[in-house]
Parts: C-alpha cells; sequence; structure tokens
C-alpha cells in the first residue's frame, strides 16, 4: 500500500509530521506562488511534496505528469551544500539511491560528463545559485564551455518543476525567470515545465510581466498551520535594541558591543550589508581574544572553506561552554535553518531586514532573545531611501517584542527597481552560441543579477610568469572563488590573470577589461588575493595554498574549438559503423522512458537518425589519419586493426588534427547536404536531421565561419576553408547502419549569406527556419538527445569486454 504524505515525511526527517500547507501542496501539487513567513519549512515544502507526488503518489497519472527534475534556486551560494546535504538526508532515509533520484550541486566546474548528462532520463534534484542554474536555462552556462551550452539549456527547458527562493532578492532574475516560464508555454517545449516562487515578503506587482502578466495558485498558511506545530515558531519574539556605534571605529565599537550582549551557551548572529565590514567585524573580533568561537560566513570562499566555515556556523552550541558568534553577509537571508538568541544587523532593504530578523529566536525557545541593529556606513548595496526607511522603521519599533508575522505585515515603502525584461527577441537571440569575431558573447548578465553582484570565478595555481601550460585543465568546481566582475578588474591591475581561449586552445593573458560574468580566470598562487580564514581578499600578498580538498572532476571551459577529448576512450578502440548503431540504440532508449508529449513522431525519428548519422565525418582523411598517429605501439596498432578504419574512438594517446580546429561534425553535415543526402531519402525532417550532426558537439549551430589560424590549412586548388574543411574536397563512402554513403563532394557555399545561385539555401537560413518553425526549447532539445546519446554510447564502449 502506497505510503501517506505524512508518513513519506515522517521516514524522510527521523519523525517530523508535514505542516498543514505542505500536505496541501502534496495533494494539489507545487502552487505558482508560496507565500509563507520565514522558518515555515519553505525548503522541505519544495522539496518532498514534489518527491511524494513523483516518486510514491497513488495514482500513476500523478507520478507520471509531475516534472521529472526539482530545480531548487537560491539566490545565495553559502548555503546551497546545506540545501543539498538536506535533500540528500531525505533521500537516504527514504530508501533511494542516487540510482533512483539524483542529486546535483550546480556551482560550476562539474564533471565534463556530469550525470544528469549522461541519464536526462532520470528523476533529479539540482540545488544552485540563481545565476549558475538560470545562465543554463539561457543558453550561456556560467563556468561552463560553449559546447555544453546548448546541452544544458536544452534539458533544464524541458520536463523541469523551477523553485525559486526568496523573491525578494531575486532582482533582475525575478522577471527573467516569469518571462522564461511564459515563454516555454508560448514557443513550446519537449516536456511540460512549472515554476514556484516562494518568500515571506512578496510584491505581486513584481511577478507580473509582459509574457506572464497572471499570476496562478497561490498557497499561504492555513488555519490549521498557526494552531499545529508551527505555532511555536510564528509566535516567536524577539524585542528590537538599537546600538549606537563609534562611527570613526565602526568596526571595534559593533564588536565590543557585541560581545557585551552576548551570553554564555548561546550562539550570536551578526549580519553586515558588505563582504568587507563582516571581514572587518569579524578580524576585531579574533582580536578581542575571547573564549567564544568566532566564525566568518560570506559567499567569497572557495567551496572547502566555505564548507567548513558553514559547518562550524550551523554546529550545535555547547550550553555550558562560552558559545559562538557567527559573522555574516546577506548569505543568512535564504534557505538556512540557523538560530540564535541574540542577532545583529545592519540596515538594509525592509524584506532583508525581516529575513535576517527570522534567524533570531526561530523556534521559540528563548524568552529573552535580543534583534539588535545600527544604521550602516554607507547605504550600498541597497537604495539609500530604503535604507532610510528601514531605520525609521526600526527606530518606531524600539523595545517591542514581535513575531515573524508582525514584521512581515509591517509596509514599508521601498523604492521601485525596473529591471531589464527577457523579451522573445533577446531569447531568439541567445539561442545563437555563435561568438562574434573579437570571441565575445551576447551577456546575459543584465537579466540575472545587478551589475555590482555578477561574479567571475578565481582560481590561484603554482604556475609560473608565463601561466598554465597547454595541457593543464580548466579549474575544478573546489578551486573556484566567485568575485565580483568590479573588484576582479581593479585585482587585475596588480595580479596576473590567464583565461582559456577556446580559439587558439591556450591559456592566454587576461586583462582586466576582458573579464566578463562568468568567466574562469587562473591566477598565481603566489602573488595572494586570497586567504583561507577570510576567503577572497584582495589586500593580501600571502602566498594561496591549495584548497584543503578537490573533489570536482575538472571543468570543460578549457576546450578548445578544435579538440576531441571524447574521441579517445581508456580502454578500447571502437569502429565508426558500430559507434554508430550505439549511439542510435541510446537515442531509442531515452526516447522509449522519457515522457516528450511535445515532440511529433517526426521530431523524434530525426533525432534517431541523427544519432545513426551523427559522426560520419570521421570518416574524413583528417580524423582517420589523427587517429591513426595515436596507434604508437604495437599492442595498439593491433588492436586497432580488429576494428577498423575508419574507427570512431582510439584507446592510445592523443594527437592534435594536423589542419587547426577540424570539426569532423561539419564534414558529415556538408556530406548530407551533397551526394550522402541519400541517407535521407523518405526522412520527413531531413533539414533537422542534418542540422543536429553538425551541433552535436555545440560548435556548428546558428552558423559557422572561417576562424583564425584556418589560413595556415593549405586546400587543394587553393579554395576557402572553414573549421578544417576545405570547399570542395571529398569525404570517403563510409558503411553506416543506414547503409553505404557515397563519396561525398564538402560544399562550403551555404556557410555565405543569403541562397546561392543555384536556389541552395544558406546552413544559417536552414538552422534559423527550424529555430521559429519548433521554437527554440524544443530544438535544443532534439540536440541535448543526440548528444546525450553519442556520450552514452561512448561510455558504455569505454566499460564494454576488451
Amino acid at each position: 500500500m502506497p505510503p501517506t504524505f505524512d508518513d513519506f515525511v515522517s521516514r524522510a526527517t527521523g519523525g517530523q509530521h508535514p505542516y498543514a500547507y505542505q500536505r496541501c501542496l502534496a495533494v494539489d501539487g507545487l502552487p505558482e506562488l508560496l507565500r509563507v513567513p520565514t522558518g515555515a519549512g519553505k525548503t522541505l515544502a519544495a522539496t518532498l511534496p514534489w518527491l511524494y507526488r513523483r516518486r510514491a503518489h497513488p495514482d500513476p497519472a500523478v507520478r507520471d505528469e509531475t516534472p521529472h527534475w526539482l530545480v531548487l534556486v537560491l539566490p545565495m551560494r553559502v548555503l546551497v551544500e546545506q540545501t543539498a546535504d538536506s535533500v540528500g538526508e531525505w533521500l537516504h532515509a527514504l530508501g533511494l539511491s542516487e540510482g533512483d533520484v539524483g542529486r546535483y550541486v550546480v556551482m560550476g566546474g562539474e564533471p565534463r560528463t556530469s550525470g544528469w548528462r549522461l541519464r536526462p532520463e532520470q528523476d533529479a534534484i539540482f540545488v544552485g545559485t540563481l545565476d549558475m542554474l538560470l545562465s543554463r536555462a539561457l543558453n550561456r552556462g556560467y563556468g561552463e564551455g560553449r559546447g555544453r551550452w546548448p546541452l544544458d539549456f536544452g534539458l533544464f527547458n524541458a520536463g523541469v518543476q523551477w523553485v525559486f527562493d526568496e523573491v525578494q532578492l531575486m532582482g533582475p532574475a525575478l522577471p527573467t525567470s516569469r518571462q522564461l516560464e511564459g515563454l516555454r508555454e508560448k514557443l513550446g517545449t519537449a516536456a511540460p515545465c512549472r515554476s514556484m516562487w516562494m518568500s515571506a515578503t512578496v510584491d505581486k506587482a513584481a511577478l507580473r510581466t509582459v509574457d506572464r502578466p497572471t499570476i496562478g495558485s497561490v498557497v499561504e498558511l492555513a488555519a490549521d498551520d498557526a494552531q499545529g506545530a508551527l505555532r511555536s515558531r510564528l509566535e516567536a519574539t524577539k524585542t528590537v535594541r538599537r546600538l549606537h556605534l563609534d562611527d570613526a571605529h565602526h568596526a571595534r565599537s559593533l564588536a565590543s558591543l557585541l560581545v557585551d550582549r552576548h551570553r554564555q551557551g548561546t550562539r550570536t548572529i551578526a549580519v553586515l550589508n558588505t563582504v568587507d565590514r563582516a571581514r572587518d567585524l569579524y578580524q576585531e573580533l579574533r582580536k578581542l581574544d575571547r573564549a567564544e568561537e568566532v566564525v566568518l560566513l560570506h559567499s567569497r570562499f572557495r567551496p572547502p572553506e566555505r564548507r567548513a566555515q558553514v559547518e562550524a556556523a550551523l554546529a550545535d552550541v555547547d550550553t555550558a561552554g562560552p558559545g559562538l558568534i557567527v559573522v555574516s553577509t546577506q548569505v543568512l537571508e535564504a534557505g538556512v535553518d540557523l538560530t540564535s538568541t541574540t542577532l545583529f544587523t545592519e540596515a538594509a532593504v525592509w524584506p532583508s531586514v525581516v529575513q535576517r530578523a527570522g534567524r533570531c529566536n526561530r523556534g521559540g525557545e528563548a524568552t529573552d532573545a535580543l534583534l539588535l541593529w545600527a544604521p550602516p556606513p554607507k547605504a550600498p548595496p541597497y537604495d539609500e531611501g530604503d535604507v532610510a526607511a528601514a531605520v525609521t522603521q526600526l527606530e518606531e519599533l524600539e523595545g517591542q517584542a514581535l513575531t515573524p508575522p508582525a514584521m512581515s505585515a509591517l509596509a514599508v515603502e521601498a523604492r521601485k527597481v525596473v529591471h531589464p525584461v527577457l523579451r522573445r527577441r533577446d531569447l531568439l537571440g541567445l539561442f545563437d552560441t555563435t561568438p562574434d569575431l573579437g570571441g565575445n558573447d551576447l551577456d546575459v548578465g543584465r537579466f540575472l543579477r545587478e551589475a555590482n553582484d555578477l561574479d567571475v570565478a578565481l582560481a590561484w595555481r603554482p604556475v609560473g610568469k608565463e601561466g598554465p601550460g597547454p595541457d593543464d585543465d580548466a579549474p575544478g568546481r573546489d578551486e573556484r572563488c566567485p568575485v565580483p566582475v568590479g573588484q576582479a578588474r581593479t585585482a587585475l591591475r596588480r595580479l596576473a590573470a590567464w583565461r582559456f581561449d577556446h580559439l587558439s586552445g591556450g591559456w592566454q593573458r587576461a586583462a582586466d577589461r576582458d573579464v566578463r560574468p562568468g568567466h574562469v580566470l587562473v591566477l598565481r598562487s603566489d602573488e595572494g588575493g586570497y586567504r583561507a580564514d577570510v576567503g577572497w581578499d584582495p589586500t593580501s600578498g600571502l602566498p594561496v595554498p591549495p584548497p584543503a580538498t578537490v573533489d570536482a572532476a575538472p571543468g570543460d571551459e578549457a576546450e578548445y574549438v578544435g579538440g576531441d577529448p571524447r574521441s579517445y576512450l581508456t580502454r578500447h578502440w571502437v569502429g565508426l559503423f558500430d559507434h554508430l548503431q550505439h549511439a542510435h540504440d541510446e537515442v531509442r532508449q531515452l526516447t522509449g522512458v522519457l515522457r516528450l508529449p511535445g515532440l511529433s513522431y517526426e521530431l523524434l525519428e530525426a533525432a534517431a537518425t541523427a544519432a545513426v548519422l551523427h559522426d560520419i565525418g570521421k570518416a574524413h582523411p583528417v580524423f582517420q589519419c589523427t587517429l591513426q598517429r595515436s596507434a604508437d605501439d604495437p599492442a595498439q596498432q593491433q588492436q586497432a586493426a580488429t576494428c577498423g578504419p575508419p574507427w570512431a574512438k582510439s584507446a592510445g594517446h592523443r594527437y592534435p588534427h594536423r589542419r587547426p580546429h577540424f570539426r569532423h561534425e561539419l564534414a558529415g553535415a556538408l556530406a548530407l547536404l551533397g551526394e550522402a543526402s541519400v541517407a535521407l531519402d523518405g526522412v520527413a525532417e531531413a533539414d533537422l536531421v542534418t542540422y543536429l550532426v553538425g551541433a552535436h558537439h555545440g560548435k556548428v549551430r546558428v552558423g559557422f565561419r572561417t576562424l583564425p589560424e584556418d589560413d595556415k590549412t593549405k586546400c587543394p586548388g587553393g579554395g576557402p576553408v572553414a573549421l578544417g574543411v576545405c570547399h570542395g574536397e571529398p569525404l570517403p563512402a563510409v558503411d553506416t547502419p543506414r547503409g553505404r554513403l557515397p563519396e561525398s563532394r564538402l560544399d562550403l557555399s551555404v556557410m555565405e549569406l543569403g541562397d546561392s545561385a543555384d536556389g541552395q539555401r544558406s546552413w544559417t537560413a536552414r538552422a534559423l527556419e527550424l529555430r521559429d518553425r519548433l521554437g527554440p526549447f524544443r530544438l535544443a532539445f532534439l540536440e541535448a538527445l543526440v548528444i546525450c546519446a553519442d556520450w552514452r554510447a561512448s561510455a558504455g564502449e569505454d566499460q564494454g569486454p576488451a
């Protein structure tokens, strides 16, 4: 007999019972807007009702209609791991393994073949920040190589339940998330997506956008919640008191007053509006040499150090000991179940004050909890008028004992901020991932965060004055420290930094003007800029130690446009015919499992056909010569001879192609526009198949052109060249599971804009027609199907019998 939701929650949490409103979500599904006070269990409400409906609901129709991915979007990165850990504990308690429900932290620097990319059909829960997750939904995945952008764009816009926590902290990402929801409905997706926005303090007007003007279902606390187990939290009070600080010695005087107000055996929290002031207060508290442990929390740590700080902040406090003082920034405003007996906050925009106050006497255990406050020395990052309004309100509340609902109910005027709005034309423009001639892309930063809150990722390595070597991988997740773009640009006037250039295939020195949101830069560890105890510190000249742990595989940022790392396996050589068959089988398996009501039979057949033809360009002599060179010992030569040529995969040493930028997928796509088009006889979506063959590495999509160093390729007859393919050269005949394809002449005239003299449409015209007819979300998902099938086939071949 299927469990009830109460049984499900009790098992997941070790005996906890759901609140009435959480039970409502399990019965009716996640609403569009969840409006409940801080401390009311929103993280559980966002996760376990979805999980119950997807995995344990007694009605199979409900299970089938529930999106198979849950994406939890947090505004602050510090508590991403804590939220992911809670999710992991619930899954473990429910007996759900990683094979049942995947759990992924998305913070940039994920392994090249992260689990969700190999198992897109699997039920999964993702936790990450809004810039990391929404950038993927906008086809500009921060911290990832451009070849992976379309894959994630396709997957994160099909069959996903999005959940956005703390609406008031989202900034430009709020209208962006609303517009994405509206545009998905209007343009169509492969599988339905849904979104829920959560907050204790929400302005409904901010939720109304041009393509999503209405707000659907809304859930708030029910009468049963106010009388049940949640009552103690709703009635928990804290008394408001102002601190008067010495303006000339702000951090020192605040440190002195905090230790005076701190009570032995309890946790005190101090929330500052900027990282600099939090760091200054932390250092002043350390100078006092008190018995209390002092912990610093902010977003400018590498993940290992940040995890250690979060664990220390969340640790149980020994009631017989001196206690704990946690110094933090706004990162405590969302997603953390942390409480204190005494909490200090700088005045900020009122919703932030309310969220911070929710971390004081959270469960109602203290009878004398204090909410201390003071005006900040400077208003930024908040508006001066908003801070002044909060100061006025706090002054009026002096000496009062307030509950969370009472604070949320106060109407404090705030400046209306006008954010950039993602329009249909913007989204369609972002579908194209081809960089401009300078190697730059359309920037999505304005749709995600305020300009002063956009980040780059910095990593420190023991490199010399020449920077990283050509074989150095991109930094993994545990190496990366997020830093504001403006601060990084300023720091690069003193610190040397390098960024991988996907065109040249090497690391290039980065100037301050080159820094863009989402970039990943490598710095010299002997030049400083980071301290393990305080995080990002551009004033520090101390050598930067390596991170305490490095548990993430290298990221994809260092992917050269002419590279082919997935054509090399660790154990086996694989013939081209076999690999094409394996990829086709993987598409069939995926489409047999995934629920894809937005894709017609013809579209699914096109994906399967593209998979069985995707690598025919590997029959090109350039590719075959490269793999033949990799068989550089007798054992390799013998193994290669048993399955080819032509080969699809080598188990030998990696070699670069003799032609710069050579892309086998372009050769394959051009062949399908020529004599090899016989493979498409009777296929309803021939242009789609050709596009998917060209796009399956994310590098030949809406357009392609001649790149720097292509002129080093000397083509027969001196004709044009693009991505290492010469105009007019032949692709040899090749055997495929669809039959033998004849030798094909590769015609590069399709890269020119406009129709050719014989009426043949350009590559770009074909791609744009597909984008506009199918919609960007459906087309990208079809790309993702073929890419995932290719990767899954390669993974299976690498593990297969020798």
